[in-house]
């Protein structure tokens, strides 16, 4: 027998054999609740039958992030959702790596594998208590965002935050998110590819909106002033970085605007 537990009183020998679920409640409400959306659908469940039944406590899901963030820096939005402050680079490998791990773990064959029914699940998870999504822009790509945007639309009344950087929003991404979220407060669509006329769709839509970020967009510029005054009543409308083209598409222009003189 280690000699240490022989100098342990009875109750402190009770104490070195707790087991997980034996912790008081207020302690794995504060574990889960800052371990990340996808470590509650691929690790948390499997810890023993009591945390599975916590992990399924709607506060838990509430704020939905694929995938989990790692980054070093975050801001602090009007209703607490950390946003990264890094160069925000693509989420899109990493994303790709979960959805793979979380199929193989569940034995779903990946050519069946449907992604919108994972982060549908997963917003069902909280009973209609979903306020915030992100997800990388990838999903945009993979047309899975409708289905998405239209299930929280008819489940979560208080959904108030998306963000989707490095997306595709075209007219039909665009006309969604006015369609079935219209009352968003944040909007994040840093570095996509959006035209100006979707982002006028996303302006007048969406009336209720407190923080728009566009930041290092393609398809306008920073300096639009028509877009300015639209945006004149949102709070936090930020634009810097964005331009027509990238700057690849500038120097191929000035290759052949020099080539035609």
């Amino acid at each position: 027998m280690d000699h240490h537990l022989l100098h342990l009183s009875s109750a402190d020998r009770r104490t070195s054999n707790r087991k997980w679920q034996d912790l008081p409640k207020d302690c794995w409400v504060n574990i889960l609740d800052k371990v990340g959306t996808e470590c509650l659908l691929l690790s948390v469940p499997f810890v023993c039958r009591t945390w599975y039944r916590a992990s399924l406590t709607p506060c838990f899901w509430k704020r939905l992030v694929f995938p989990t963030e790692t980054q070093k820096g975050t801001v602090i939005h009007p209703w607490s959702f950390p946003v990264s402050t890094s160069d925000d680079d693509d989420d899109s490998s990493c994303f790709d790596y979960f959805t793979r791990k979380y199929a193989r773990e569940f034995g779903i064959e990946w050519s069946r594998f449907c992604v919108s029914k994972l982060i549908k699940f997963a917003v069902n998870r909280s009973r209609g208590e979903t306020q915030f999504l992100k997800v990388p822009g990838i999903c945009s790509h993979m047309n899975v965002m409708r289905d998405v945007l239209e299930h929280i639309g008819r489940n979560c009344r208080g959904f108030e935050g998306l963000h989707m950087s490095h997306a595709l929003v075209d007219v039909d991404l665009a006309n969604d998110i006015v369609k079935y979220v219209p009352k968003i407060k944040y909007l994040c669509l840093r570095k996509a590819k959006i035209d100006k006329s979707e982002l006028i769709v996303l302006i007048k839509g969406c009336k209720e909106l407190e923080v728009l970020d566009v930041r290092g967009c393609v398809g306008f510029t920073e300096r639009d002033r028509e877009l300015a005054n639209l945006g004149a009543h949102i709070g936090e409308f930020m634009m810097e970085g964005s331009s027509l083209f990238t700057p690849q598409e500038w120097e191929i222009a000035g290759v052949i605007q020099v080539d035609e003189d």
